[in-house]
């Protein structure tokens, strides 16, 4: 694969997440603002529910996808064919499945009428499976058009509930629309494509043979990364404090489209490097860490220097409050995307087993340190416990088992720029 084909194929998914971003700040802007922190508190606080199941509607086949896809060209349609379906079905199970813990959790009918129109999403996911089927023949312009066309018809809707006065329940189904939309236009584009599904048992088995174990440790990650301090934060303080957590770490996980945009593009080619010269290998994986990390905390300190500014102009001075909490979760993200980079490591070395024993890690250490610090500081200790939990779960933990410790230490020479500028003859 050629340089200038990554470079363009990133290229186009960095100009995809832009505009999305463009997109979600203007929006996002709009909606907190109407509802204010306490009903966006509740929307964000019953979608932790939601996303709980995300990795059994998943299967773990988001982190084997673009290496099946590039490993297996010949049977790439069978591949997405028995990926769909397959989570389909996951999907159906999850949807009842949340439904049922939020109505057991949680008492009133608001609960679940939120849980119940937010689930509808969870189908619809299944079909981002064609996202990494573009992805892995670095396409992603088409993938990237997708992504851009749905948010402004998503955005759209958005801005149509707000101008005739919708409430909570409007907004909350918009969440499940975001999928639904981006489904249809995959598959349209896709089929005009002149490509098809095919499915079959043997495809089945292998495909959940190499997920097995992401789909307990995606579970432990969105426990120890997206829904714990929400869900204790809703429990152990109020639904307002949710709704100021959730304004500063939709702030801080929104800019990362940039890391998620350099790791999808430059996976196929790391990939591709460790059939032939693993040496060359780790110097891109490094390279990757690298850019990663100082990306991360470039962005850290204009978010931690600017916060206050950021929150009064987006949301105004009624969701002041979440502007120390963005300060402190801002710095979680360099060793959280690190995490989602190491998964390449993991594959190509053979090492997916210890997946769920690093998510376990995380995820014990996630409800600890947010039982504890939200107990103490409230809000703080939510954004405290984050960071912490990313650096002992991504970068620490890795240090401590035999097998992963080749990995901590490409990290650790990444952070140190230790071989990363070296000369060869293939370099990213």
């Amino acid at each position: 694969m050629s340089n200038r084909k990554v470079v363009i194929n990133a290229s186009w998914i960095m100009v995809g997440r832009i505009f999305q971003l463009a997109l979600t700040f203007i929006t996002t802007m709009l909606v907190t603002r109407y509802l204010g922190p306490t009903e966006y508190g509740k929307i964000t606080y019953v979608y932790s529910y939601i996303q709980l199941f995300l990795p059994l509607c998943a299967l773990g086949m988001n982190d084997i996808a673009v290496k099946e896809l590039v490993d297996d060209r010949e049977r790439n349609d069978e591949i997405l064919g028995t990926m769909i379906v397959l989570r389909l079905i996951a999907s159906l199970v999850s949807m009842l499945c949340s439904i049922g813990l939020v109505s057991i959790l949680n008492d009133g009918k608001t609960y679940i009428i939120i849980a119940t129109l937010q689930s509808i999403g969870l189908m619809f996911q299944s079909f981002d499976g064609i996202m990494y089927f573009y992805q892995s023949k670095l396409l992603s312009k088409k993938s990237g058009l997708v992504y851009a066309s749905s948010y402004v018809i998503t955005s759209i809707i958005r801005i149509i509930g707000i101008v005739l006065k919708r409430d909570y329940r409007f907004f909350a189904l918009a969440m499940s629309l975001d999928f639904v939309v981006i489904a249809i236009l995959l598959l349209t584009v896709y089929k005009k494509d002149g490509h098809g599904f095919r499915v079959s048992k043997t495809m089945a088995k292998r495909l959940l043979e190499k997920s097995r174990y992401y789909i307990f440790a995606g579970l432990l990650v969105v426990i120890y990364g997206k829904v714990t301090d929400t869900l204790l934060l809703g429990k152990m303080v109020n639904e307002t404090s949710v709704g100021y957590y959730a304004a500063a770490t939709m702030l801080c996980n929104a800019w990362p489209f940039v890391l998620t945009a350099i790791i999808d593009s430059l996976s196929p080619v790391i990939i591709d490097t460790h059939k032939s010269d693993h040496e060359a290998f780790e110097k891109k994986l490094k390279q990757l860490y690298a850019i990663i990390f100082y990306i991360s905390v470039l962005a850290a300190v204009m978010i931690t220097l600017l916060s206050r500014i950021i929150i009064l102009i987006i949301y105004g001075a009624e969701y002041i409050e979440a502007s120390v909490p963005m300060k402190i979760y801002a710095w979680s993200t360099a060793f959280s995307y690190i995490g989602v980079a190491r998964t390449i490591w993991m594959q190509c070395e053979g090492k997916t087993r210890y997946e769920t024993v690093i998510s376990l890690v995380g995820a014990l250490t996630s409800i600890a340190l947010n039982y504890f610090l939200i107990k103490a500081y409230g809000l703080i200790g939510a954004a405290m416990a984050a960071v912490f939990t990313q650096l002992i779960t991504n970068f620490l933990c890795l240090f401590a088992m035999k097998d992963t410790r080749e990995n901590a230490k490409l990290i650790a020479d990444a952070i140190l720029l230790k071989g990363v500028f070296e000369r060869r003859n293939s370099h990213v």
